[in-house]
């Protein structure tokens, strides 16, 4: 009988939380992962029409290896790829207008819903246009020189902030500073105190505003909240091989992969589970 008690204390009963594998958990919140779209080659450069809940994106055409924009309502999940664009990258929205904006290998364009199409508006024909983003102008950078500009009031102006600054990815937040990214890393421009601050050394692929105004990033390995009061960055999640991020008007995710899209949707079920299994190591 003692021999059998001995036995037994060799062995420890081991309780831990287990995340889901289709589970997300940001600032305390459960997502479940809910795949979009799949077999599409390199999504890149989302945003969203919140008017018509349409998701705009940059994808590698596979037969003929350049540059195009697709779109995919997140109401129906319908998908088409937009006409009449030359090499498109890039997508903006004036929310307040009901404008979309495209960028391609020749300059700016103009998308029509009714038509499904992109028509050039004639304004930079021998710019390559890499990333777009809206607020109270249309910013954009361009490739290869890394150059930001904005076209306001009829006109395509640099931005001023940034004369002489390489910039891949440029945005504005609610405060109306400049924010950007370059091989160097994530930084702020206070137009107030006319300074720099630099956010993060990470790679940034991709920078949207969620229906607030407030901007998100990503980087290949995760995706960040800006707080533009403490100028801090604040990682929601991490994942691998993330390609670029954009806010539902409800507050969900949505992330690209090398061959899909994904939407985090806030749900009531619990993402941990209890999982209990008995160890004998030492025995």
């Amino acid at each position: 009988m003692m021999r059998f008690i001995i036995f037994l204390s060799f062995f420890a009963v081991i309780n831990a939380s287990v995340l889901k594998p289709n589970c997300v958990v940001i600032r305390n919140r459960n997502y479940e992962k809910d795949v979009l779209k799949v077999d599409i080659k390199s999504p890149y450069q989302l945003a969203i029409d919140h008017d018509t809940n349409t998701l705009f994106f940059s994808f590698t055409a596979r037969k003929d290896e350049m540059f195009k924009i697709a779109y995919l309502s997140l109401k129906t999940r319908e998908y088409n790829v937009v006409s009449g664009i030359h090499g498109g990258f890039a997508t903006a929205i004036d929310s307040n207008k009901n404008k979309i904006y495209m960028g391609g290998e020749d300059g700016i364009y103009k998308f029509d819903y009714k038509t499904k199409t992109a028509t050039n508006l004639g304004l930079l024909s021998n710019v390559n246009i890499w990333q777009m983003f809206f607020k109270n102008g249309l910013y954009f950078t361009t490739y290869p020189e890394e150059t930001a500009f904005v076209y306001k009031k009829n006109k395509v102006d640099i931005v001023r902030e940034l004369v002489d600054i390489k910039a891949m990815l440029v945005a504005v937040n609610k405060a109306g500073h400049i924010v950007y990214a370059n091989s160097s890393g994530l930084f702020m421009y206070n137009e107030s105190t006319q300074t720099t601050n630099l956010l993060d050394t990470a790679v940034v692929n991709g920078i949207t505003a969620d229906i607030d105004g407030n901007l998100f990033f990503s980087t290949p390995t995760g995706v960040y909240f800006i707080d533009e009061n403490t100028k801090q960055v604040d990682e929601l999640f991490r994942m691998e091989n993330i390609y670029g991020v954009a806010v539902e008007g409800n507050g969900d995710f949505i992330y690209a992969t090398e061959d899909s899209l994904v939407r985090l949707k806030s749900t009531k079920n619990e993402c941990f589970f209890e999982q209990t299994w008995i160890s004998n190591e030492g025995f």
